[in-house]
């Protein structure tokens, strides 16, 4: 019976299919449980912010367009309500447009840091007008002199008023910028001209405060 050749001599075969490790294979030691996705804690989402909440409100839909009229106008009476209220308590969320604005704040605040003639301006103008007629009738030079003081009262209360208005505008532009500062001339100005008691919104600094 011949002998064949060794078997080192033979090729080794090649496997023409392979089969591969299976990749989820289970590895953990027996005993061991695989953990289960668990819900999560609490609610399960991040809270919403507050101005997210209220753009997410539902709004009435108006049914028609008188149903919008209607609405339109109640959302206007609000508004007007609300800005008169923070006119008097000086809430600023809800001040008219012309008091609105970091520009405006520091105005008013630096012309109620400062004593001003104005604050008794119409206190003045009235007793001068009283006596003026009282006594100026019976009495030529007194009325004469009545009418000076009237006038010297009138040019020294706006001119301080102007100065203080000049001054406020400045320090606005400065600390704001030129957009900032438009409108806020006059604007001090009639605050400077008003009795304190009188002013809205109302002061937030005392006389004498450095601003």
């Amino acid at each position: 019976m011949p002998v064949g050749p060794p078997a080192e001599t033979y090729p080794r075969r090649v496997p023409l299919l392979r089969r591969t490790p299976a990749s989820t294979a289970d590895t953990s030691e027996p005993g061991e449980e695989v953990e289960q996705s668990r819900p999560p804690q609490g609610k399960g989402r991040p809270t919403p912010k507050r101005r997210d909440a209220q753009k997410n409100r539902r709004r009435p839909i108006p049914r028609d367009r008188k149903e919008a009229e209607r609405l339109r106008r109640e959302r206007l009476r609000e508004q007007r309500r609300l800005a008169r209220q923070a006119l008097v308590t000086g809430d600023e969320r809800h001040l008219p447009a012309r008091d609105q604005g970091p520009g405006r704040r520091l105005a008013r605040d630096l012309v109620d840091s400062r004593f001003s003639l104005g604050q008794y301006a119409l206190v003045l103008i009235l007793v001068l007008f009283v006596l003026n007629v009282g006594v100026g009738n019976r009495h030529p030079g007194v009325a004469l002199a009545l009418q000076t003081a009237l006038l010297v009262a009138a040019i020294l209360v706006f001119g301080q008023a102007w100065m203080m208005a000049g001054a406020a505008q400045k320090r606005v532009q400065q600390q704001y910028g030129v957009e900032a500062a438009r409108g806020i001339r006059s604007y001090a100005l009639m605050r400077a001209l008003s009795a304190r008691r009188m002013r809205r919104p109302p002061p937030k600094v005392n006389r004498g405060a450095k601003v």
